[in-house]
């Protein structure tokens, strides 16, 4: 739904016409350096983890054994891919301080789901999201659920894949069918090779990359403006005080290229934090809590990701939109198709040596990588314990149990993978317009129509079985038809609020309707019995899961986290880096601490016997 919104959000509504160079990247060879040394930790990171799993239930969801702060770094960094440091941040480009207010939606979402939601799923004791389905609607949900997943996921994944590699070739002169390959085949490899385990642990370093980098930069681009006063001085004196406000009226709105003027308004935000919201917190996306010991750790995962993302959308958007009152110019030169898109790299490359832009770019691949990762797991565990067993029934087969539908699980995985990739491809090589646009157009009507009953039905009760069907048929009829009816009949489109409010009330008003007009059969209140029964009982982890692996978990991140601070010391040897030594120690030193921290905390947890 981001890249959507905002896919025309980033020319100035004055560009400069004074004609200026791009920023260029001053030492490539340590940026191909660190990235190569990024990707290779990935590697790495599969192999060492592949031992941590002998089932599917270890594989897809790390058995229900996985550290809350493990998962919660994994919840954070899947969140958002590298959309937020090219799209999203050529929208603070021109917009300013609108786009911090969008993404505080996401700690709402987290706060919610820490409130309430994140214990909910995992004392539901289920392996895969479309488990969390069937358990409340039934065997029809779960396949109508899983199948449209498989079919959407790669596409949306492929996207998010495309996007990045884009941006990475353009700015690196390399290849972009190289540059998606490259980076697929990572994901691919430790994501099929250790499911779960992998993906967690991965996801949890890749933040620790991510954030001291962002942190970094923010603070050196207000240090250049002369802190946050003087960055509130600059944007008065660049007259952009009215574009950079919050919220907009549509005169302002009007005047900005690229910006409809519905958007940033209280109604546009009002229906962009109820999207959000009901999205994170639906069965749909139930699955991200699973991994967690038991209720309390799901809990504890969630508010960790939203005091991450609390941080996250304090930092993100300072560089672009310190680009604008410094560089201006220099961005808009960027041989990008939409150059703005390149703000938040131009600034790095402006304000920081080239072993730390090298990390700007590595944290912007570990965010996408996070998000395909997180998919991709999901994807396979839905197809191998939700789609196969039933699909194998439905011919007269026996399905596959043990281990060989471990091995399934992980094939599944790599097809997914595979998936993406050639998706990725097919965007680079015939472009994301025709079927493609159409396609990605209509993905992004599917999320409220199927979100709004997923998330109802954690907390109503008395919901007969076609209840969930008739809302979900209203809600896509409803969506389609706002965004077929300007394409048939040329009517104006509606805008993004009204949509999103139409989707949602449609929705839940057929909804309760269905519900008060339909009677419950015998079937459905069983489930009821059974899902409310299982949503409220804490879970026992000593006696339903058995011996925890905390000790392993922070010993082998914490090492991981170490080697990657001492790493990053390496980046004090090239030239380029003369007179940063200051910013560069003080990321080693981050990413050092915190992997010692975890390493020296390992010491005294419980663990179970080493695989």
């Amino acid at each position: 739904m981001l890249p959507r919104i905002f896919a025309a959000a980033t020319a100035l509504h004055a560009a400069p016409s004074i004609p200026a160079a791009p920023p260029v990247v001053a030492d490539r060879t340590t940026i191909f350096a660190v990235i190569a040394g990024f990707l290779l930790t990935l590697i790495v990171v599969g192999l060492v983890f592949r031992r941590f799993s002998s089932n599917t239930s270890d594989y897809f969801r790390a058995g229900g054994k996985a550290a809350w702060w493990l998962v919660g770094g994994s919840i954070f960094m899947a969140t958002f891919s590298a959309w937020t440091f090219t799209g999203a941040a050529g929208a603070a480009f021109q917009v300013g301080w609108s786009l911090p207010v969008m993404f505080v939606s996401n700690v709402l979402a987290f706060a919610l789901n820490a409130a309430v939601t994140a214990a909910w799923f995992r004392q539901l004791r289920c392996v895969t999201g479309a488990d969390l389905i069937r358990l409340r609607f039934g065997a029809g949900m779960e396949q109508f659920a899983a199948w449209l997943g498989m079919v959407t996921a790669p596409l949306y994944t492929g996207v998010q894949l495309y996007g990045l590699a884009i941006f990475t070739s353009t700015l690196l002169s390399v290849d972009v069918n190289a540059t998606i390959v490259v980076l697929g085949f990572v994901v691919l490899f430790y994501a099929a090779l250790s499911g779960a385990w992998a993906v967690l642990a991965a996801d949890f370093l890749k933040m620790l990359l991510l954030m001291p980098i962002s942190v970094l930069l923010a603070g050196v681009c207000w240090w250049k403006l002369g802190g946050f006063t003087g960055m509130l001085a600059a944007i008065r004196h660049a007259g952009l005080a009215e574009a950079f406000a919050p919220f907009k009226s549509a005169a302002v709105l009007h005047r900005i290229d690229g910006i409809d003027p519905s958007w940033f308004s209280p109604a546009f935000f009002l229906a962009w934090y109820v999207n959000i919201i009901v999205i994170a917190n639906s069965m749909n996306n139930g699955f991200k809590f699973l991994a967690v010991k038991d209720g309390r750790d799901a809990r504890r995962a969630a508010t960790l990701a939203a005091c991450l993302f609390g941080v996250g959308l304090l930092v993100w958007f300072i560089p672009p939109m310190t680009a604008r009152l410094l560089i201006a110019n220099e961005v808009l030169a960027m041989p990008l198709a939409k150059p703005a898109e390149g703000a938040y790299a131009a600034i790095a490359i402006h304000l920081l040596p080239s072993g730390l832009v090298g990390l700007v770019l590595v944290g912007m691949c570990a965010a996408t990588m996070s998000a395909l990762d997180v998919g991709l797991t999901s994807l396979a565990g839905n197809i191998t314990e939700n789609i196969h067993p039933a699909a194998a029934r439905l011919v007269g087969l026996r399905p596959l149990e043990g281990r060989a539908r471990f091995y399934l699980g992980k094939f599944v995985n790599l097809l997914c993978a595979v998936a993406t990739i050639g998706s990725a491809l097919a965007m680079a090589n015939y472009g994301r317009g025709g079927i493609f646009k159409i396609l990605m157009d209509v993905m992004a009507t599917i999320g409220a129509p199927l979100a709004t009953p997923l998330m109802l039905g954690l907390f109503v009760r008395r919901v007969p079985t076609l209840t969930p069907y008739i809302a979900v048929v209203a809600g896509f009829v409803v969506s389609l038809s706002i965004y077929l009816a300007p394409l048939v009949t040329g009517v104006q489109p509606w805008v993004f609020h009204e949509q999103v409010g139409a989707v949602v009330t449609v929705s839940a008003t057929t909804f309760f309707l269905a519900q008060m007009l339909l009677r419950m059969d015998a079937a459905a209140i069983e489930r009821e019995r059974e899902f409310f029964g299982r949503r409220n009982r804490p879970v026992d982890f000593a006696a339903e899961i058995g011996a925890p692996s905390d000790g392993r978990q922070l010993r082998v991140v914490g090492l991981f986290g170490m080697a990657i601070g001492s790493g990053v010391l390496l980046l004090l040897i090239p030239a380029s880096s003369a007179g940063h030594a200051g910013e560069i120690i003080a990321i080693a030193v981050a990413t050092f601490g915190i992997g010692g921290f975890l390493a020296w905390r390992s010491r005294n947890a419980t663990d179970d016997a080493a695989p």
